[in-house]
């Protein structure tokens, strides 16, 4: 019962409670609940630094994956608990492990708009080009979100030797991320694209070109072309 417990308490932010349980039991510290999670995992996702502290203090495995592969960092990133994923790469979270879908932290940081958390990723050795099971790269999931800043800080990383994002890699599906964006009907994050040097013609296993893609489809389609158009001629 205490093994449950220690995953509540930290989930609850209840430090307190969480010393004495670790203090009857020590090896609570890396139990796993039914979806195989340990009290980190609960940690990193209610944002409790203090507790992300006491836990790793208490020689918790950072790097520990639940029954999908997330990590602590996969979760804290995900949920956008700065301070804790600070944390967690500072006590040696692996920063490109992969879960079961081949997500690294940095796609969810591109997936969710996390910019501070995507910047200090890149800083901390992030791969810009991981790929997941489905071929697609952090790009792939900024462009779909329309998150012009987070294109922005992969195309052009403040990282010293940092790598630049790969344009025209294509997904499982051959998209690329242009085709993404297209889609999606962001076209302020289609503009940012294409102005990079992005392949306008590069067509996908459909045989479409970016801007033929059907996508959400009306009027935000309409326009969505409209503006790449206007903004950078025809394709």
């Amino acid at each position: 019962m205490s093994n449950i417990s220690a995953h509540a308490a930290a989930q609850n932010q209840q430090l307190t409670l969480l010393r004495s349980l670790l203090s009857e039991d020590p090896k609570a510290v890396n139990s796993l609940d039914q979806d195989q999670r340990t009290p980190l995992h609960w940690a990193a996702s209610s944002g409790a630094v203090d507790i992300v502290r006491f836990l790793i203090h208490q020689n918790a495995e950072v790097d520990k994956p639940d029954i999908s592969g997330w990590t602590p960092l996969h979760i804290a990133v995900s949920a956008g608990n700065d301070e804790v994923v600070h944390e967690l790469v500072g006590a040696g979270a692996d920063v490109n492990r992969k879960n079961d879908k081949g997500l690294t932290p940095l796609h969810y940081a591109a997936s969710k708009s996390r910019i501070d958390i995507g910047r200090f990723l890149i800083s901390r050795g992030a791969d810009i080009n991981a790929k997941d099971n489905a071929g697609q790269l952090p790009l792939h999931r900024a462009a779909t979100t329309g998150s012009v800043g987070f294109i922005r800080l992969l195309l052009e990383p403040s990282t010293p030797g940092a790598t630049k994002a790969r344009l025209n890699t294509a997904d499982r599906i051959g998209n690329t991320p242009l085709h993404l964006a297209m889609e999606s009907a962001h076209a302020e994050a289609a503009v940012l694209l294409i102005n990079a040097g992005a392949d306008r013609g590069r067509l996908n296993q459909e045989g479409e070109a970016p801007e033929d893609v059907q996508g959400v489809g009306g009027s935000e389609q309409k326009q969505a072309r409209q503006h790449v158009i206007d903004v950078c001629g025809k394709p």
